[in-house]
């Protein structure tokens, strides 16, 4: 959206725990392995066209990182996203997005680990210990909840979708029709505000 009047509200959700660890289990659908491995093919291949760094873990790691999840309190995702929340009006808050994206798709961390959390924070400009403090307070999980609940309002079929006026782009690989969309508003108001779900 460089160089557009746009205003992007970004909304990252967190999977409840019991609704399972991957995304396709909180929309209530399953995938199979020939369409994960397909959809593993279809990002490597729209990173390279978008020169975006990526690195996607194998399929046994993520087996381990599973098993790791299934153990811990939080939902997965969930202490990234109240994370997020707790930066918001620091002015670091998309940074820190884009640590955690880092972190994760290229540094092979796992972002659902308290000492990620910090460290990443810390590299940012945060501060890691008052960031981690801030998670487990009302304020984070309030919005936390609130954008998954508002994911789920707007019918949101996956992660990223992006709603514009009411309407939905689910997917990277729709990010050129948003980007016409949101050229087309431009034509006839000076700033729209664009939701993200992640």
């Amino acid at each position: 959206m460089q160089g557009l009047p746009v205003d992007i509200e970004r909304r990252p959700i967190y999977i409840p725990k019991e609704r399972g660890i991957k995304v396709v289990d909180l929309q209530g659908r399953t995938e199979t392995a020939l369409l994960s491995s397909y959809h593993k093919e279809d990002c490597l291949r729209w990173a390279k066209k978008y020169g975006i760094e990526i690195r996607l873990k194998e399929f046994e790691e993520f087996g381990r990182w599973v098993k790791r999840w299934e153990k811990m309190k939080f939902g997965r995702e969930e202490l990234p996203a109240r994370a997020y929340y707790a930066a918001c009006g620091t002015g670091k808050e998309h940074l820190l997005d884009a640590a955690f994206f880092r972190a994760t798709y290229i540094d092979q961390l796992d972002v659902n680990d308290e000492s990620v959390i910090k460290k990443v924070a810390n590299d940012v400009g945060l501060n890691g210990d008052r960031i981690l403090e801030l998670i487990y307070g009302e304020a984070a999980k309030l919005a936390a909840v609130a954008a998954l609940a508002e994911y789920e309002q707007f019918g949101c079929p996956g992660v990223p979708t992006w709603v514009v006026e009411g309407e939905r782009f689910w997917g990277k690989d729709r990010v050129d029709w948003l980007t016409e969309k949101v050229k087309q508003l431009c034509n006839t108001a000076v700033t729209k505000t664009v939701v993200s779900a992640e």
